[in-house]
């Protein structure tokens, strides 16, 4: 059982610092649409969404809508897929779980913030998703908000994560809220946890910067990271 996927934060769909004010959600949704024709993933997960859900004309959405600390979360799936509608449920302000044979996907936006409180809760938000995955193989991707800190607690629980290749975001290169500052800084929020028995590879980062009007800006604040999810039976 394989799987590609793609994970996306995308900001409200809001209009980056640096990109032209003829620039509006309408184009965001457009160039999305391009990339995701582009990478051709079989599910795509997606937080930050400003209740309205990009169009693909090539995936339909799994039945959930459910809204994070900021913004809604929607899962889509090739038609293929959705031809035997996966098994959707949602763990209340940070998840939505669907499942795929005997393989779970969670798309999460776990808690925002530095220090030990909100470590904490997404510490317990991560506790409620393994509750509540109908499979024991469990992958756990998106916007993860984790700090590199605390992924030895989360692997001691018993899953596996390697640092993407690059972070995830970056706002010394990536001036989307309100250009390049002194608070700038690079983490590696969006990324992924995965159970034993399930295996992640071909992981990349998408940070290409799209063009319009003759300038170049990026489509959120958070980049994009696509890969290829397997569940071996050992």
């Amino acid at each position: 059982m394989t799987f590609t996927f793609l994970t996306w934060n995308l900001a409200l769909m809001k209009r980056s610092a640096e990109a032209p004010s003829a620039w509006g959600p309408d184009n965001t949704e457009a160039a999305f649409r391009e990339i995701v024709l582009e990478h051709s993933p079989d599910i795509v997960l997606l937080q930050e969404l400003p209740r309205m859900v990009p169009f693909v004309e090539t995936h339909g959405m799994v039945r959930a809508n459910p809204e994070s600390h900021s913004g809604n979360l929607a899962t889509l799936a090739t038609h293929e897929l959705m031809l035997t509608e996966p098994a959707v449920s949602v763990v209340p302000g940070c998840a939505i779980l669907s499942t795929f044979g005997d393989l779970t996907i969670a798309n999460v936006h776990l808690a925002p913030g530095p220090g030990k409180q909100s470590e904490g809760q997404r510490l317990e938000q991560l506790a409620q998703i393994v509750e509540a995955s109908p499979t024991p193989d469990l992958l756990i991707v998106g916007d993860t908000n984790t700090r590199v800190g605390e992924i030895e607690t989360i692997e001691n629980a018993g899953f596996s994560s390697q640092r993407p290749p690059s972070p995830t975001w970056d706002s010394n290169a990536n001036a989307f809220n309100s250009g390049r500052e002194s608070g700038a800084f690079r983490a590696y929020f969006t990324r992924w946890f995965a159970s034993p028995n399930v295996i992640v590879t071909d992981v990349e980062v998408i940070k290409q910067p799209v063009e319009f009007d003759g300038k170049r800006f990026h489509l959120s604040d958070h980049y994009g990271l696509a890969g290829t999810v397997e569940v071996v039976k050992k």
